[in-house]
């Protein structure tokens, strides 16, 4: 089962000054942080989707095996993002898709191993962390839910992750973590 990894690094950060995947988060860029936790849980192929600042962020990947993918649609936001990736992915075909946002650098690798467990786990066709009643990231796809990813329109899989069809809301706290 290959799980491929997504970092959504597209935004425009136009209230931070920088680009988010350069701010610091404990000595290293916050993109940095989540494709080294990536690459500890052995994900791959790992994905990074940039957006205007990509010619500022490309060095910082460089040491990184991963795929960088320019987003020209920002203003179509994350499912955007997600979408250009996918186009990316096609010849690969993974068995699923882990969607982490740039700008969540603090999610602890115990708590995504979790996610990736039950997502083999379960036949779920997205495992989203949850915390009380609130849904969170990053979250797993699985394959049979790219082409409404990628074709549809008003997306609500990918805007409310926990109505996707058999989507499994997990609380990491509950699962030990």
């Amino acid at each position: 089962m290959s799980l491929a990894g997504l970092v959504l690094a597209a935004g425009r950060s136009e209230r931070m000054g920088t680009p988010k995947a350069l701010l610091d988060f404990r000595g290293q860029p916050f993109v940095i942080r989540i494709l080294e936790a990536l690459e500890a849980l052995e994900v791959r192929p790992r994905v990074v989707v940039l957006g205007p600042d990509a010619t500022r962020i490309r060095p910082a990947l460089a040491a990184h095996d991963c795929i960088v993918v320019e987003n020209a649609d920002v203003a179509g936001g994350s499912i955007a993002s997600l979408r250009a990736a996918l186009r990316a992915l096609q010849t690969v075909r993974p068995s699923g898709l882990l969607v982490w946002p740039v700008d969540l650098p603090h999610v602890r690798v115990a708590t995504v191993e979790r996610l990736i467990e039950a997502y083999r786990r379960t036949a779920a066709a997205a495992v989203v962390p949850t915390f009380g009643e609130r849904r969170g990231h990053p979250v797993i796809w699985d394959h049979e839910l790219f082409r409404e990813l990628d074709v549809e329109q008003r997306c609500d899989a990918a805007r409310r992750p926990g109505r996707a069809p058999r989507s499994r809301g997990l609380d990491p706290q509950r699962l030990g973590g």
